[in-house]
């Protein structure tokens, strides 16, 4: 059945789907959540399972804000992968799956917001949740006051979303903008998704640990080596971020040297997408100097124009960015169908 959103509806939901956790808010025309629900994702039992779970945190948020289903003008989600945004396909997501013959497959052309809308009977529609954060950020939050952003999220890998005069760029097939997975360095370092020299594997959690450990390796005193582990296996962002703001000089320069590649990312960006801000996410975005030195690393890479143009700015939405984008994505297809 082809459901139809209900473009004089009050309320949408929006939904961000993660790994290990599914949350879905109620969200009305005052741009606040009214009402929200979280669950398990349950990732790894397969499609049925997510989607069970799915709808699940969907009615649970409805019914935190005593909203009936039929009263939901649509529902928007944040899903991690290549989405195929016009026909509702998780086309892959490494993060989703289920064990098959004692292996691991990932989602592999999965329909999605078929099934969900079936189990509600409410239309639905999803989008890469990097994307998704960033028409979130657009709408609601630090690019609320502009046409054109570009958004970095910085963790584990590096997300990515731009906006472009007033549009989310998603590509023919959904699978824009991976910008965590752009070259910044010709045949550099090999990257998790298996090419070389992207801006994640220079970027990324991982990267900044093993710039961390080779500084304890050099021999050179460091309040790293108190803190780290065997092998340094107990060090995290946070533990070399709380060095680098007590002075210690090996740790700030594992965020000196994180920014001159972060910079070099941004910089690319600018020269090719002339954003009027660069909005930087995720909980490393934090850490000691690493935004002033990719400032400067991008200033020497940027044409000139468009850096006077922009502003490197930090996200404001925290862990809403995916609800409140997925919810901006229900609205646009409501108001599209009204």
């Amino acid at each position: 059945m082809n459901f139809k959103p209900n473009s004089n509806a009050r309320f949408v939901i929006g939904v961000d789907l993660g790994g290990t956790n599914v949350r879905a808010a109620v969200v009305g025309h005052d741009e606040k959540i009214a009402g929200q629900a979280r669950n398990p994702s349950r990732a790894k039992e397969g499609a049925a399972a997510v989607v069970e779970q799915t709808a699940l945190t969907v009615r649970e948020a409805a019914a935190d804000f005593k909203l009936k289903l039929e009263d939901i003008g649509a529902i928007g989600m944040a899903v991690p992968g290549h989405i195929d945004t016009a026909n509702g396909v998780i086309i892959w997501s490494p993060n989703f799956g289920e064990m098959k013959d004692g292996r691991f497959q990932m989602f592999l052309d999965v329909p999605f917001t078929g099934p969900i809308s079936e189990a509600l009977g409410i239309a639905t529609y999803m989008g890469n949740d990097a994307n998704i954060a960033a028409l979130g950020e657009f709408r609601y939050g630090a690019g609320r006051h502009v046409n054109d952003i570009v958004m970095f999220t910085l963790g584990t890998g590096i997300g990515s979303g731009v906006v472009s005069g007033g549009r989310l760029i998603i590509g023919a097939t959904g699978g824009a903008v991976e910008l965590g997975h752009h070259a910044i360095v010709a045949d550099g370092r090999q990257c998790g998704c298996g090419y070389f020299g992207c801006l994640e594997a220079y970027c990324g959690t991982h990267a900044i640990l093993e710039r961390a450990q080779r500084g304890i390796a050099s021999g050179r005193p460091t309040k790293l080596a108190e803190v780290a582990g065997r092998h340094g296996s107990e060090l995290t962002p946070k533990l070399i971020d709380d060095a680098a703001r007590a002075g210690d000089r090996v740790a700030i320069e594992v965020f000196q040297e994180t920014g001159h590649y972060l910079g070099i990312g941004i910089g690319n960006a600018l020269n090719i997408f002339n954003p009027a801000v660069v909005v930087i996410g995720g909980g490393i975005r934090k850490a000691a100097g690493l935004l002033e030195y990719a400032d400067r690393s991008m200033r020497s890479r940027a044409v000139d124009s468009m850096v006077r143009a922009c502003k490197i700015v930090e996200a404001e939405l925290g862990e809403d960015a995916g609800v409140m984008g997925a919810a901006e994505l229900a609205w646009q297809q409501a108001a599209a169908a009204g």
